[in-house]
């Protein structure tokens, strides 16, 4: 008895740890879908002239998807376009295809990498050569395997110049054409909200702060102002970084849903998207064992709890709770992946799998930079404590130098 009533006191702790987390998630859920903008409500018109615009596409190694991405920027109606593709030492058809590209279309402009300073992370560097050599009023930062709609960068220009932004994110569709796919991305993505907080974007001093690889539209005049990617030569996950560095800096920030007219197929398949969380997820975490643990222990909690309260509760109470919390779960995720993935709304029966999953890629993810002493990533080896002295840490800037908007 005195051994089962450890036992229950032990499941009723899991499954408050894991009730908290799934209402953490719900509002946050909640609160970013009352305050995110549609992209597509947004009219693609403005003013007087649209202002010149850059694309800065890093690429390495992108030959699966490089054409189908240029074409797709070639073909946007923007009067004023200028697409800078940045070549980072590639050793397949990348260069090209760019080159080919750029025959038949000047406002491609290929810029070939053939060597890496060292003290740079390969697509930080050629972010920053890309975005150097480019003279616009606008910077859209993107990646070498995103798809969009022909009208998305006059929508997102207008509604930056609107409100007089200085980084406006899109959020991407993501193209997950497997049932296990689309539950495993579309938590991982559930699980950002929390910490960005986008709904704070509005309010000057908000903690909030946003930035996705697929889709930073920045001012010219503000990249150069926090010092363009230089504060971001080692940052893995530089994407979210640099809105952090935008947001704190007093630039004015924002974030959309660009309801599909952005999309991006993130890897091929569950174990191509798990595995490519083992480069980042320990980066997420700052490189921080402390951090990688507590996340981890949470997302255990979050998976197994409800299923072990179901399981091994002796009385109806905790059965009860078990199912109470599962059932959130389930609506949770299901509402997740049918946002971010167009999902089916099942998807939401895998929580605990994906949430597993996660909690794997972390401990993997921080045991192998641990093993090796760092990272490999496009074919090149960073120091674990080189990568240590260059992040760009939350809390190293005070969220009193946000602005609202």
């Amino acid at each position: 008895m005195r051994q089962w009533g450890v036992l229950e006191t032990l499941l009723w702790a899991g499954l408050g740890l894991a009730a908290a987390g799934y209402l953490g998630l719900l509002v946050s859920a909640l609160l970013t879908r009352a305050t995110l903008p549609d992209l597509r409500r947004v009219p693609a018109v403005h003013e007087g002239a649209f202002p010149s615009l850059a694309v800065i596409v890093a690429a390495r190694d992108e030959e699966r998807g490089i054409e189908a991405a240029m074409r797709s920027l070639l073909a946007q109606d923007y009067p004023a376009l200028e697409v800078i593709a940045v070549d980072d030492r590639s050793a397949d058809r990348t260069g090209a295809i760019l080159d080919r590209l750029a025959g038949e279309d000047p406002r491609l402009r290929p810029v070939h990498v053939r060597e890496l300073p060292a003290g740079w992370l390969g697509k930080c560097h050629a972010q920053h050569v890309g975005a150097q050599g480019a003279d616009a009023s606008y910077l859209l930062f993107t990646d070498g395997d995103i798809l969009f709609d022909p009208d998305v960068l006059k929508r997102a220009v207008a509604w930056a110049e609107a409100h007089r932004l200085d980084h406006v994110v899109a959020f991407p569709h993501m193209l997950a054409p497997g049932f296990v796919e689309r539950a495993f991305v579309s938590t991982f993505g559930l699980l950002l909200l929390p910490k960005l907080r986008t709904w704070t974007l509005r309010r000057a001093g908000g903690r909030g702060y946003v930035g996705v690889g697929a889709f930073n539209l920045v001012r010219a005049e503000a990249w150069r102002a926090i010092g363009g990617h230089e504060r971001l030569r080692l940052e893995v996950v530089d994407d979210v970084r640099l809105g952090y560095l935008l947001r704190r800096l007093g630039h004015r920030q924002a974030a959309l849903d660009s309801g599909g007219l952005v999309r991006v197929r993130w890897n091929e398949g569950f174990r191509g998207s798990w595995r490519g969380l083992l480069k980042n997820t320990f980066a997420g975490a700052e490189w921080s064992w402390a951090q990688a643990l507590a996340g981890t222990a949470l997302l255990l909690a979050m998976a197994t709890a409800p299923l072990a309260a179901m399981a091994l509760g002796a009385g109806d109470a905790l059965r009860a709770a078990g199912l109470a919390v599962g059932a959130l779960a389930a609506a949770i995720h299901s509402a997740a992946a049918w946002r971010i993935a167009r999902g089916s709304g099942l998807e939401g029966l895998l929580a605990p799998l994906a949430l597993l999953a996660l909690a794997g890629a972390i401990l993997a993810s921080a045991a192998l930079a641990h093993w090796r002493g760092g990272i490999e990533w496009r074919r090149t080896r960073y120091p674990l404590a080189a990568l240590r002295a260059g992040c760009v840490r939350e809390g190293s800037l005070p969220a009193s130098g946000a602005v609202g908007w």
